[in-house]
């Protein structure tokens, strides 16, 4: 029964972080990409998809930040990778999209 609970546990954050990334990414595409896009339904789609991203790389940080102890050197370098890939995404799709405003 004890493992049933920590799979529980482990699950648990990825799916809050999930829900969570997707939701602030359809705000994202919805008030910042769509009005520099001009086109709300194209901003929020690429939002969504943004936030996803980061919804899952924030949730494997999390995860891993609960069990320490299973991760390896490797995986801890993919997971920066992973987390900083996902930051200068966003960054490059706000630059991208107010650099051809006027």
């Amino acid at each position: 029964m004890g493992k049933q609970d920590e799979q529980k546990q482990e699950k648990q954050w990825m799916v809050l972080a999930f829900a969570i990334g997707a939701a602030l990414g359809s705000l994202y595409g919805a008030f910042i990409l769509g009005p520099a896009l001009d086109s709300i339904m194209e901003g929020a789609a690429i939002g969504i998809a943004i936030g996803i991203g980061a919804g899952v790389s924030s949730g494997a940080f999390l995860e891993v930040r609960a069990r320490p102890e299973r991760m390896n050197k490797k995986e801890s370098k993919l997971l920066i990778a992973v987390v900083a890939t996902t930051l200068i995404l966003v960054l490059s799709t706000v630059f991208m999209a107010y650099s051809g405003t006027a």
